[in-house]
């Protein structure tokens, strides 16, 4: 769901996120991956910094969307949203 999903963030104007691909995980909705032979492959996360909640808020109408129309659980997008009390503004270099 990698390619749906970062489709769905240029689609919205949500410019700012990394990917983070080959991550072992467990979870209550599917099988665990941990790239071993008893477990074979791996999940990916996305980390989205957006302040414009509007944008946030259809993300997420977007994403239980697609969990939706979801074939099976490995297709399901877990999807959660942190406050961020404090940070650095970047600003560019001349």
């Amino acid at each position: 769901m990698l390619e749906p999903l970062t489709l769905l963030l240029e689609e919205l104007g949500c410019a700012n996120y990394q990917v983070v691909e080959q991550v072992t995980a467990r979870s209550q909705w599917g099988e665990p991956r941990q790239n071993n032979a008893v477990w074979p492959g791996y999940n990916s996360s996305i980390f989205i910094q957006e302040s414009d909640l509007s944008k946030v808020n259809n993300l997420m109408e977007k994403i239980e969307e697609m969990n939706s129309r979801a074939f099976n659980n490995g297709e399901l997008i877990v999807a959660f949203t942190l406050n961020v009390e404090n940070y650095i503004h970047i600003k560019p270099v001349d």
